[in-house]
């Protein structure tokens, strides 16, 4: 019967979502899955509340406060936990993890500051990410929107890796071969866009953040292709937009740029 009312609440907030989706984000419903998905133990059960708690969240709608004070670290810590467990007894498929992923990422939509984002400090604490990390990795080089229940929502995936290389304190939870492997996502995506695409522009903010917030200078991975592509950027003629340019000039004062313009 739970599982019955969870999903027709789900297909009621996707097929009309507004006033639906305003009213249950208001409602206690929020807390209360939240609450379920911690103590269910069947996965048909645990990913409808889910996906319920999903839709939910991405309608582009500010959540109350008061419910930031129950969707708290201790939540985060139960899906962070269940993310990077290998075996959950009660989930053998292994689906769980992915499930788990999208919750949180609906989540951190409604983080606006990543100081008070508690995703992210909930991260700082701990040692190790990696299936987090990693499955982040994949979903940011398909361009892939996890949680696109509603085709207002912002890409969700796109914004928590973006919030984790806001502070070397969480970018540090990725493997060097990781952001590697970024950087060159990163300058593919810049290359394939034109002036003034507001992608360009994101995907730039994010090499901005890479190379400030990690040890890049241990390796200095691409960098001539990347000084080779700020270069372009900077001579652009009709290069009128204005926070590119400020982004593009102020990656080039890094100081593997300085050590590339002597060997080029």
């Amino acid at each position: 019967l739970k599982y019955k009312v969870l999903e027709t609440m789900c297909e009621l907030m996707v097929i009309q979502p507004d006033p639906s989706c305003s009213i249950f984000l208001s409602s206690r419903l929020p807390i209360q899955l939240a609450t379920d998905i911690q103590s269910t133990r069947s996965v048909r059960l645990v990913e409808q509340q889910c996906r319920t708690f999903n839709t939910c969240l991405t309608y582009p709608n500010k959540m109350p406060r008061n419910h930031h004070d129950h969707l708290d670290e201790p939540f985060i810590t139960h899906l962070l936990t269940l993310i990077e467990t290998e075996d959950i007894p009660y989930d053998p498929e292994g689906v769980l993890p992915a499930v788990f992923l999208a919750t949180l990422l609906s989540l951190n939509l409604h983080y606006k500051d990543t100081r008070s984002n508690k995703i992210c400090n909930v991260l700082k604490s701990r040692s190790h990410a990696t299936h987090l990390t990693e499955m982040l990795l994949v979903a940011f080089n398909r361009d892939e929107n996890l949680t696109r229940y509603h085709t207002e929502t912002e890409n969700s995936v796109r914004k928590l890796v973006q919030d984790l290389f806001s502070s070397p304190d969480t970018a540090e939870l990725f493997f060097t071969n990781d952001i590697k492997v970024l950087i060159e996502v990163l300058h593919r995506n810049i290359i394939d866009r034109n002036e003034g695409d507001p992608g360009r522009e994101y995907f730039l903010k994010m090499l901005d953040k890479v190379l400030t917030n990690t040890d890049y200078s241990d390796h200095y991975h691409y960098k001539y292709e990347i000084f080779s592509l700020l270069e372009q950027i900077g001579n652009e003629e009709n290069n009128d937009t204005v926070s590119e340019s400020l982004l593009q000039r102020n990656v080039t004062q890094t100081s593997f740029f300085y050590s590339v313009r002597t060997k080029i």
